[in-house]
């Protein structure tokens, strides 16, 4: 692939300082060469070109969607995820029928977003040639998920037939990968085969992590609405939680796995997440499902990454939105300094979380990067912030050096 060099009014390196370069630009191919002042990488380089009131940045990361869920707009019940969970449990196969265009359009949203990388949960395997074969770079994790013991054998094979097939379609930007559903909804059985196999084969894992009162109730006490649930609506007789919060927690000891939402985690159940994961947040859905966020001042910033999680509980996928809804709802925090946070939470923390080599313009870091117009971004001293207020879709993507 030839060199080329691109350069912007503002160029966010997304580095730890969040630095930013003025008239700066990267030289790259299928890497990034080197970042610096656009004057010198185009006498170096020569294939170069400038792009005046726009904002070079690396792409987007959004590591938690649920892509299968596309078609929804307003099945599902939002304001308390009791009745959120009631209504999927009655309208999900309705808004799973005949979903691939759906899918499709939910990866251009990405992309016009300015999202180049995603953590794909799949629970049905619907999504997987759509996303292989699109430009998005994708974690492909194939979700277990069943509780009723007298479907472990079939669930765990159904999950191996997924994960094999998705194995297949493996390349440098399609990576199989696993995720539990959460501990109210697997079987301590199919949880630790799942898990063994994932250490087995080093497959990335996420695991949704107490996003609600109900869980946390379940599992620390056995009784609540989720033992109505698995009465009524299972038909599972005397039922109790397979796991304390720590025994569950203590199934991942060591690996760096994602747990998302962990709305209800405490101060010690947070520090044990990150002792080798982090914590994905999805604030859209957490306001819709549980009127609540998560606490950004609870674990360190470089441990939390920002997602939409999926369309069933989100009005759309579009990162952007997500950021700065994001902005505007952590209303005691200092904006342009949240805006760098939440900027670095979609990049380079994002990549670290997921083990990518991108998320930061940097010197052999893949080649991802996006630019946006900002009208006037040359006037503003509050570059990250005025960003989030106004980047309305990508200008240009770019992914292992390749515009899309």
């Amino acid at each position: 692939m030839k060199t080329k060099v691109i350069g912007a009014s503002k160029v966010f390196l997304c580095n730890e300082n969040f630095d930013i370069l003025e008239n700066g630009a990267i030289a790259f191919n299928e890497k990034i060469l080197e970042a610096g002042d656009f004057q010198t990488l185009a006498s170096k380089y020569q294939n170069a070109t400038f792009y005046e009131q726009r904002v070079l940045l690396p792409s987007f990361i959004n590591p938690h969607i649920h892509f299968e869920f596309s078609n929804n707009t307003t099945a599902f019940i939002y304001g308390g995820f009791d009745k959120w969970l009631t209504s999927i449990m009655q309208n999900r196969d309705t808004i799973l029928q005949d979903n691939t265009q759906a899918i499709k359009e939910a990866i251009k949203e990405q992309l016009e977003s300015g999202v180049g990388s995603v953590g794909a949960i799949s629970s049905y395997g619907d999504d997987m040639i759509e996303l292989a074969k699109s430009p998005l770079k994708v974690l492909f994790f194939n979700e277990i998920i069943g509780s009723n013991p007298s479907a472990v054998d079939f669930l765990y094979s159904n999950f191996l037939e997924r994960l094999e097939a998705s194995k297949k379609l493996a390349t440098k930007k399609f990576i199989p990968s696993i995720a539990l559903h959460s501990p109210y909804s697997v079987h301590y059985i199919l949880a630790k085969k799942v898990i063994e196999l994932a250490k087995r084969e080093n497959l990335k894992t996420s695991v949704h992590f107490l996003e609600s009162h109900q869980e946390r109730e379940w599992l620390e006490k056995s009784s609540g609405w989720f033992k109505s649930f698995y009465e009524q609506t299972l038909k599972l007789k005397d039922a109790k939680s397979l796991y304390t919060i720590q025994d569950f927690l203590a199934l991942f000891e060591g690996m760096d796995t994602l747990f998302v939402h962990c709305l209800f985690a405490n101060k010690e159940e947070l520090q044990s997440i990150c002792k080798s994961g982090s914590v994905i947040s999805c604030p859209r859905s957490n306001r819709l499902l549980n009127n609540k966020i998560f606490n950004l001042d609870s674990i360190p910033s470089e441990k939390i990454s920002i997602a939409t999680d999926g369309k069933s509980s989100n009005n759309n996928l579009n990162f952007l939105d997500e950021l700065r809804y994001t902005l505007f709802a952590y209303n005691t925090k200092d904006p342009l300094e949240l805006s760098k946070t939440l900027l670095l939470s979609s990049t380079n923390f994002a990549a670290k979380a997921l083990k990518l080599n991108n998320g930061i313009l940097q010197k052999n870091k893949d080649a991802d990067f996006t630019l946006f117009e900002i009208p006037n971004i040359t006037a503003s001293s509050q570059e990250a912030l005025q960003f989030i207020l106004h980047a309305k879709k990508k200008e240009k993507i770019f992914i292992n050096g390749e515009e899309f």
